[in-house]
């Protein structure tokens, strides 16, 4: 990620909802944008293109 540890520990610090995708802030229960329950945590490790 960043040089930053702290700006990488916020960006971090995010839920994915595994229904539509929205990001989520790590202490939500519900997603904002469809109510679904099931989430992930957001990657460590940046996605490279094949």
């Amino acid at each position: 990620m960043g040089k930053i540890p702290e700006a990488n520990a916020e960006l971090l610090a995010i839920k994915i909802c595994l229904d539509c995708k929205t990001k989520n802030n790590i202490n939500a229960t519900r997603c904002r944008k469809c109510g679904g329950t099931k989430f992930r945590k957001k990657d460590l490790a940046p996605r490279v293109k094949k």
